[in-house]
């Protein structure tokens, strides 16, 4: 198998492109020269130690020239591909899908990672002589563990627009991998930045009784890694013409669910001088302790969605199977043909169904994690069975909308479209109404439900906009 690995056409080939013996001399002495200016200039007996200034100076050079940088050429390693003509030229050379996704994951970077793991040497050389050595050693893996998922979502982004679109088959069109490439980067320094403050309040959290530390982190990066390399994987293949099956997607949501749904926000206990903070599990138990945790899972199917929606683009015509289908009652046929989202819609579906069954039921008392502190549509006057309409209805809207504009926008942009139709249906329409509220209080409550769900006129105004956009997209989209 690791003969296999370097016999691998896709990565001899970047090897021979990129690693030239120039271009790796240029890279390690701009490498050494960073680290010379950082330790005669930061080190400080006082503040910053020497080890300190190498191991926070290797982690800037990982982030710039293997996140960065790196992600940038992974973004790119399908897309000019089909810019330059030659993906279909590859699409019949005869690699599988396996070969294939190792040589697009490292192939582009092997020069950024070349320079990234040489200045993690140093790292790890300057951590054994740190005050926490174990400690040291894992936040390292941990950042090459980030950058590595940066790498592979970036290339994940990239391939979810083109895998069964237009575009990766005898197309004229220019593919632009630019917004990937910064929501990659944005996303992942966001989680790194998340993930480092987490650290910092040790017990903050905990997941299935665990507290959370740097080891559950790490483990967490290495199983998402390992998901967006099935990911690649499974869109390469059908990049290469083979019929995939929705095991591995079904599979990725079971666990999605179960991965989530056991996240506890601890609640902090200050000292009398607040020099010191320990945190204690919530008392929740029985069914509160299930609606606690599935209103997290809701929360990730409904962002989810809202993900897929704005980025998978399956061709018209599979779409159009999927309708016809799922119209005539042919459920295995429209299961075979289904986009991502549909799965995660019904999971979404059930899951707040069985969230607020337990509410109007009256088996749990309200409780929900403190990032629901703004989501008042879960509790707003006991109202709970015309909430949860609002919701089926609302994420109905946004699936009839995107579809439409995506298959029948005149824009050649459709990412863009979408992106302002979002814009416009989550921010500037719900903001005026928020300023017109000041004479009439409960005006954004109709259109705006995620922060209040008011009686069953707010459900109304949303079926009323989900019929609209399902006439739009019947009389668009022939199905």
């Amino acid at each position: 198998m690791l003969a296999d690995i370097f016999r691998n056409p896709e990565l001899k080939r970047n090897a021979w492109l990129e690693l030239k013996s120039n271009r790796i001399l240029a890279m390690l002495g701009l490498i050494a020269l960073a680290f010379v200016i950082a330790t005669t200039t930061l080190v400080d007996k006082d503040y910053l130690k020497f080890e300190e200034v190498l191991m926070n100076t290797a982690l800037f050079i990982l982030y710039l020239i293997t996140g960065v940088w790196g992600s940038k050429n992974a973004a790119d390693a399908v897309a000019d591909e089909i810019n330059q003509k030659t993906w279909d030229r590859q699409r019949m050379s005869g690699q599988s899908p396996l070969t294939l996704t190792i040589g697009k994951i490292f192939g582009p970077t092997l020069l950024q990672w070349l320079g990234g793991l040489s200045a993690m040497l140093v790292y790890f050389c300057a951590a054994l002589f740190s005050e926490n050595v174990g400690e040291s050693c894992i936040n390292g893996l941990i950042y090459i563990a980030l950058v590595l998922l940066m790498n592979l979502s970036a290339l994940l982004f990239s391939l979810l627009t083109i895998t069964g679109s237009t575009q990766s088959a005898f197309s004229h069109a220019k593919i632009n991998t630019t917004l990937f490439f910064i929501l990659s980067v944005i996303g992942v320094g966001w989680i790194s930045f998340y993930l480092a403050a987490l650290g910092e309040e040790k017990g903050a959290i905990s997941w299935y009784g665990l507290i959370w530390n740097n080891l559950t982190i790490l483990i967490s990066l290495l199983i998402f890694i390992g998901w967006c390399c099935i990911g690649i994987h499974q869109n390469l293949r059908k990049e290469l013409q083979y019929r995939n099956k929705q095991y591995f997607w079904l599979a990725f949501l079971v666990f999605t669910g179960f991965y989530f749904y056991g996240f506890t926000s601890n609640f902090p206990i200050y000292s009398e001088d607040y020099s010191k903070t320990t945190y204690i599990a919530p008392e929740i138990y029985g069914l509160n302790a299930v609606y606690y945790h599935l209103a997290l899972v809701s929360l990730v199917f409904f962002l989810l969605t809202q993900f897929l929606l704005l980025f998978e683009r399956p061709s018209e015509n599979d779409y159009t199977l999927f309708l016809h289908a799922l119209r005539k009652g042919k459920f295995k046929k429209a299961w075979q043909n289904a986009p991502l989202w549909f799965s995660v819609v019904v999971g979404l579906i059930l899951s707040l169904l069985l969230l607020f069954a337990l509410q109007i039921s009256g088996l749990v008392k309200h409780q929900l994690p403190l990032i629901f502190r703004q989501l008042e549509i879960l509790q707003f006057q006991h109202n709970f069975a015309w909430s949860y309409l609002a919701i089926v209805f609302l994420v109905l809207r946004d699936i009839f909308i995107t579809r439409t504009l995506l298959y029948r926008s005149k824009y050649k942009n459709k990412l863009l479209s979408i992106a302002l139709y979002y814009a416009l249906i989550y921010w500037a329409v719900p903001l005026l109404f928020m300023i017109g509220a000041r004479q009439n209080v409960t005006a954004e409550n109709y259109f705006l439900p995620f922060f209040r769900a008011v009686g069953w006129f707010s459900p109304v105004i949303l079926a009323g906009q989900a019929l609209v956009a399902w006439g739009l997209q019947r009389r668009r989209l022939k199905a």
